[in-house]
């Protein structure tokens, strides 16, 4: 069971990425980037591995320019 969102292995093979054990050891790949990356963390915050992470910079979001237009005249 993933310690994350706490399903099996039936979509995604669970790995055991840090060096926790039983069911808190266990991860799908998709779920520990997912927390990382929200987290921006690169470490086990329970048994303090730090995992090899390599951060990829974001794609610039459009900023939403509403009610900026020039008012008519």
């Amino acid at each position: 069971m993933c310690r994350i969102c706490h399903e099996g292995s039936s979509q995604e093979d669970l790995l055991s990425p840090c060096e926790c054990t039983g069911t808190l050891g266990t991860i799908h790949r998709s779920c520990l980037e997912h927390w990382l990356s929200s987290s921006n963390t690169s470490y086990c915050e329970l048994c303090h591995f730090r995992f090899a992470v390599e951060r990829k910079p974001r794609p610039l979001v459009e900023v939403s320019t509403r009610g900026t237009s020039p008012r008519a005249q």
